[in-house]
């Protein structure tokens, strides 16, 4: 969701207007009944075509849109195309790329061929998403727990690989391994485009209700004023969406702040509320135990 053209004009960066607002969007009093304002169909006019069919929140086969960007890009679902490193590709909600990518024999018959050339091809993601995991978790436990071995095993070997004497086994844990996977395996990773679906879906209608209801705006305050409301939008979907990168750091503050707003907002029982959730948890624990260091 882009901002308007005016409200473009604020210079306040994102964590000056989250710093700013946190306060009035924290307070537990903030009521939820803000006349007919429509605030995500005002901030959606300023939204570009590409903007519209990147983040549709519908099912592939129900979405026409979708399609039709398939068929700009010269793509179709389940068709291999030639991959070439310098051209990027369009990240698209409900789909995902698999790159089939392959180095030349260094030795032998086929030294310097491929098996193949490098290709890439696009596939759905309905049938594999967190939901209908944990809707098959009970079958899937038992293949987790082993893969879950097999990281922790790499990771006591390339302990043992560095000089590491012995395994301190009473801090074996679970979150070691949580931690690890964040930030190293990329498969795992949310990007920005899933982090911002999941706010728009989630977060930013009721945020926009109850932080225009704390100021007391309806549908006839000005376009200046609603701005406000699209600035705070902006602010907390920047702040949500640099959670995409494993190696993000944010300020204790904003940290609460932000698990606050998932939870005002009734996100915290949503799959990717409840991690974000320990996430800004474990970071602001971080910190805390920083400053008893010192």
């Amino acid at each position: 969701m882009n901002t308007s053209p005016n409200a473009a004009m604020h210079n306040q960066s994102n964590h000056e207007m989250l710093e700013a607002n946190q306060v009035d969007i924290n307070e537990p009093s903030i009521g939820t009944d803000c006349g007919a304002v429509d605030f995500k169909q005002k901030s959606n006019e300023h939204q570009s075509p590409a903007d519209s069919a990147v983040k549709l929140d519908k099912p592939y086969s129900d979405s026409v849109e979708r399609n039709n960007m398939l068929e700009e890009l010269g793509e179709k679902l389940g068709e291999f195309k030639p991959y070439d490193s310098q051209l990027p590709l369009a990240d698209i909600i409900g789909t995902r790329i698999v790159k089939c990518l392959y180095q030349a024999a260094t030795s032998g018959a086929n030294k310097g061929k491929k098996a193949q050339e490098n290709a890439y091809v696009r596939i759905p993601t309905k049938h594999l998403t967190d939901e209908r995991v944990m809707d098959n978790i009970a079958e899937l436990v038992p293949f987790i727990t082993s893969w879950l071995q097999d990281i922790e095993s790499g990771m006591i070997k390339e302990n043992h690989r560095k000089g590491i004497l012995r395994v301190a086994t009473d801090y074996l844990d679970i979150s070691k391994l949580i931690d690890h996977l964040e930030e190293t395996a990329s498969s795992s990773r949310l990007n920005k485009v899933m982090i911002e679906e999941w706010f728009d879906k989630t977060i930013a209608d009721s945020l926009a209700v109850k932080f225009a209801s704390k100021l007391g705006l309806d549908e006839h305050s000005s376009e200046q004023e609603l701005e406000r409301v699209e600035l705070v939008l902006t602010a907390y979907r920047a702040k949500f969406s640099s959670l995409a990168s494993p190696k993000i750091f944010i300020k204790e503050s904003d940290c609460l702040a932000m698990v606050n707003v998932i939870k005002e907002c009734n996100a915290d029982d949503s799959l990717l509320g409840s991690r974000f959730i320990m996430k800004l948890g474990k970071m602001s624990e971080k910190q805390e135990d920083l400053l008893l260091s010192l």
